[in-house]
């Protein structure tokens, strides 16, 4: 893949405005109202305060300097210490309330944002880089919650200010107020203008940083092939490629945050040079006391300041902004879908029907199961044989509902699956395949997932019966012994019994082994079989293996070829026909059935075909 193709990948496709954007965070707003309001009532409360200095210190100079009234200015100290102290409660409070409703916010979205993840389909995790969702959960939540812990406090709190500068200026002068701040327009639409530009800078930012992040997780997953096969130099130098288009991203929005502060610089000094030159001017022909151009100028010059933090952060709003669309595109992100009313049996008895099944994973591309019916019965164990790409895998994910088959097409005890909740589908159908997911933590915890419903004794019998126990107690080991990410610590073979044995804990009522004891040495495949034969015993069970001592065990095989049911039948009667399951038993595990240099691609390659 050409760099090019690498950067083009992250597109947002959800456009977010301010509107939209507070629209849609409104309803997390909701869950802390209290704490909105409170934090809203110390803002205007510590504005109002605020304004009541520069008039405080005009009264003294009007009635007590020109008035030559000392005793007052004993009472102003007093009262000008009170109402600091007053501004610093009220600053205090606003500043922490802001903060709090921002971090539980924050929360909420996160939550939201994890579980919605966690129910998508499969196949958009198949498309899309686990570095790029990582980004948006970490790094791109985070900045969103700037907008709130930061952003919103000082934006709404500055204006609240501003406004409240302007009432204070209109209502000492009017006319001294329209000549001081005549530029303001001007000067604040360039400031927004450059703002803007600063916005499409950053979202380029964000979506460089979210592919180099893509391709370290991937090449980190991968740094075995990666020093194996000698790619170390290469990938150096296409990260080198991807990070100096983020360095130079990065100086193009240096260069923009430059001009804004000279821009602020000459917008405050044409203020108050206006406020000093015409004040004068209104002082001397008697249209202003002193003391109140004073008040003025202490107000015009807390004009500015907030002004300048409105700016700065509405460049941080465009930050969240940019980041608040990827949010949203991932949101907006169909969740599997569920039909209404949908049952939870709480058991299943095993029957499995497929009728005039036809499955393909996109429109655009071909059929994968062409035309299947089949029927197993409860308890029965089925063997699944056929060349890479007639459908195996393709089958398991139908019946675990990773995928939609079409409607009335897959049936259960006789119910459509369609019509059966998937956490109750993925309950009652247990999985293990030949490259099982181990996760950091202990062999308990990666036995039982945590599940409240798997006790401590199902555990143990689960790792006596495979003989996982017996290898534990041989290597001085236990149940608390810790795992490394991906089981790094454990051997192929012990990470596939640590699969058996979760399988047999949690109990299904239906069994599906795909390639289960693939890569598994002599010694512990015999072990496994002999578990196998036990938890298979009155137990739908589909076992999809290479290995003909495991497939002759299975009440019925079934041949798949190119997506077609080819045949069916026990071994005996599949190998007195003498079709294609005789030519794999015939030729052993390098049967065509199995290794084709014609096969059809994997899923995995179809789909990225496609894209």
């Amino acid at each position: 893949m050409s760099n090019d193709n690498f950067m083009n990948e992250d597109l947002v496709k959800t456009k977010v405005t301010y509107p939209i954007l507070f629209k849609r965070l409104w309803p997390y707003a909701r869950r802390e109202k209290t704490l909105l309001f409170l934090a809203i009532f110390a803002v205007f409360g510590g504005a109002l305060v605020a304004r009541m200095v520069p008039a405080l210190i005009g009264y003294a100079i009007d009635h007590g300097v020109k008035g030559k009234d000392y005793q007052l200015f004993t009472y102003v100290a007093f009262a000008y210490l009170g109402l600091e102290i007053l501004r610093t409660c009220f600053s205090f409070s606003n500043s922490l309330l802001f903060q709090l409703f921002g971090n539980r916010m924050l929360f909420h979205l996160r939550e939201d944002l994890m579980n919605h993840v966690q129910r998508l389909p499969l196949q958009f995790f198949n498309k899309t880089p686990t570095g790029r969702i990582v980004t948006r959960l970490t790094n791109d939540v985070a900045s969103l919650g700037e907008l709130f812990t930061e952003g919103v406090i000082t934006v709404f709190t500055q204006f609240v200010v501003i406004c409240s500068v302007v009432i204070a200026l209109a209502l000492i002068s009017w006319k001294l107020t329209l000549i001081s701040l005549v530029m303001a327009p001007l000067f604040i639409w360039a400031s927004f203008y450059l703002s803007n530009k600063i916005r499409t800078i950053l979202h380029e930012q964000k979506r460089k940083l979210s592919v180099i992040n893509a391709f370290l997780a991937e090449n980190l997953n991968g740094i075995k092939v990666v020093q194996l096969y000698n790619r170390v130099q290469r990938n150096r130098d296409r990260f080198s490629n991807l990070s100096t288009s983020y360095r130079d991203t990065n100086m193009r929005s240096i260069y923009a945050y430059a001009l804004m502060q000279p821009i602020m610089n000459l917008f405050n000094a044409v203020t108050i040079t206006s406020a000093l030159y015409f004040g004068g001017l209104m002082s001397a022909e008697n249209s202003i006391a002193i003391g109140s151009l004073i008040a003025f100028l202490m107000n015009i010059q807390d004009f500015i300041p907030p002004l300048r933090e409105i700016l700065e952060k509405y460049q941080q709003f465009q930050n969240s902004l940019t980041s608040a669309e990827r949010i949203f595109t991932l949101m907006d992100e169909h969740k599997e879908h569920e039909l209404e009313n949908l049952s939870s049996p709480k058991s299943v008895r095993g029957e499995i029907e497929i009728r005039d099944l036809n499955f393909r994973y996109e429109e655009s591309l071909p059929l994968v199961l062409k035309n299947v019916n089949l029927h197993f019965r409860p308890g029965e164990s089925i063997a699944l044989v056929g060349r890479t790409g007639s459908g195996k895998s393709t089958f398991i994910s139908l019946l675990q509902r990773f995928y939609d088959a079409p409607e009335k097409t897959v049936y259960i005890d006789g119910l459509a699956i369609e019509n059966i909740a998937r956490e109750e589908i993925r309950h009652h159908v247990g999985v293990v395949q030949q490259d099982n997911f181990i996760f950091r933590g202990t062999i308990r915890n990666n036995i039982g997932l945590g599940d409240p419903r798997v006790s401590e004794e199902q555990i143990k019998a689960a790792c006596e019966k495979t003989g996982y126990m017996g290898l534990l107690n041989r290597t001085g080991r236990d149940l608390n012994s810790p795992v490394d990410e991906r089981g790094a610590n454990l051997s192929v073979g012990e990470r596939q019994l640590i699969a058996f044995a979760r399988i047999l804990a949690f109990n299904p009522d239906i069994l599906i082994l795909d390639e289960a004891t693939a890569n598994i040495d002599s010694e512990s495949e015999h072990i496994i079989q002999e578990a196998t034969r036990e938890i298979t015993k009155g137990r739908t069970s589909i076992i999809i293996a290479h290995r003909l001592s495991t497939i002759e065990q299975c009440d019925r095989i079934v041949v798949l070829n190119q997506g077609n049911v080819a045949e069916v039948g026990t071994h005996q009667e599949l190998m007195a026909a003498k079709g294609m399951y005789y030519q794999f038993a015939s030729a052993g595990e390098k049967s065509p059935l199995i290794a084709n240099p014609e096969s059809a691609e994997t899923t995995e390659s179809k789909m990225e075909v496609a894209e």
